[in-house]
């Protein structure tokens, strides 16, 4: 059967999401041609890993591979054992990232990059970090499969770095209770909670702060840069992104407020207000996003002391910088610089 050509307007993706999906789809004794065609995609373009990909077309093969295979259990299969360096550029970045949270916040600000009309933050909700993940594009009907898929993925970014047997939390999943539910436990080592708002991985702070074998700051700064230029367009800056971008420019004044990201956004302070909770965010917690953020990446530089640090971040005192970070990690800012230069040393020698 000929491939269709992918509809214009339609979301796609790099094809380095589906490395090794022909051959994962013949070890089912399925014939890869009939399915490729029945889901519009060119066999040809699997093979390189930044052509585009109708998004649609992906999860469409997934779905039939199950259905076809009688195994329900087919995209959570194929993600479990998807490495994450198989991901090509999103992939990299995640490994050259300086830890576990890192990474993840990385997955969570490129994979717009990587894949269109597609939602993935990295939320603070105490006493969880949520990894989420979510196909925007109503017209795509198949997608649990795609689903695990896509968290095994990332939760092999976690195990790259904290273990062959770190598991989350909790696993959420926007669709129904499946037969295969217990597989799905079993292969996450985490409880399921189903029909949830979104697809996502919930993990404690304490559990993100293993460093990346392989981080690598030049590497990542590139890797930053290829998927910008060869990925897809980034979508207009949201209001909580310019907000952010607000914050960080001004937080060491120790004076950011509502009322001043509003002027310089140029909007009544009742509008940003009602902006923000439409796109799921909040003054508080954006603020609270770039302490946490720009508090990690200085500890990391090892430059400042705590205290400059904690001015720096607008704090009034050291000793509530020393409080917040110790909740968001589980980890005292000074036992996590430690941590990370012994690794860093350790694997400078190896």
């Amino acid at each position: 059967m000929a491939a269709l050509a992918p509809a214009a307007g339609t979301p796609k993706l790099l094809s380095a999401a589906a490395t090794g999906l022909a051959g994962f789809i013949e070890s089912r004794r399925l014939c890869l041609d009939t399915i490729l065609g029945h889901a519009g995609i060119d066999q040809a373009s699997l093979a390189d890993p930044v052509a585009p990909l109708s998004l649609d077309g992906y999860c469409t093969v997934l779905d039939l591979a199950a259905r076809r295979s009688g195994d329900d259990d087919f995209g959570l299969a194929y993600g479990q054992q998807f490495r994450p360096s198989q991901l090509g550029l999103i992939g990299y970045i995640a490994l050259s990232s300086d830890d576990a949270l890192h990474a993840a916040e990385n997955l969570a600000s490129h994979f717009r990059y990587h894949q269109q009309e597609t939602s993935t933050e990295l939320i603070f909700r105490n006493p969880f970090y949520h990894l989420t993940y979510r196909i925007d594009d109503a017209r795509i009907a198949h997608r649990s499969q795609d689903a695990v898929l896509t968290l095994g993925m990332f939760c092999n970014v976690f195990r790259h770095c904290a273990g062959r047997d770190w598991c989350p939390d909790e696993v959420h999943l926007e669709h129904a209770r499946t037969e295969n539910w217990r597989s799905i436990e079993a292969a996450f080592g985490a409880p399921v909670r189903f029909e949830s708002r979104t697809n996502a991985l919930l993990f404690r702070p304490e559990r993100a702060v293993a460093p990346m074998p392989q981080a690598d700051p030049a590497l990542l700064r590139l890797m930053c840069h290829n998927i910008k230029t060869l990925g897809f367009c980034k979508p207009a800056q949201s209001v909580a992104a310019m907000t952010e971008d607000y914050i960080r420019r001004n937080i060491a004044s120790g004076s950011v407020s509502l009322d001043g990201a509003s002027r310089v956004l140029h909007m009544p302070a009742r509008m940003l207000q009602r902006r923000l909770v439409e796109e799921n965010a909040s003054f508080a917690d954006l603020v609270e996003q770039v302490r946490r953020v720009e508090g990690r990446r200085t500890l990391l530089e090892g430059q400042l002391d705590i205290a400059q640090i904690a001015y720096d971040l607008g704090y009034s005192e050291p000793s509530a910088f020393v409080r917040a970070f110790s909740r968001w990690f589980g980890i005292s800012p000074l036992r996590f610089r430690k941590m990370h230069r012994i690794e860093g040393g350790r694997s400078r020698v190896q």
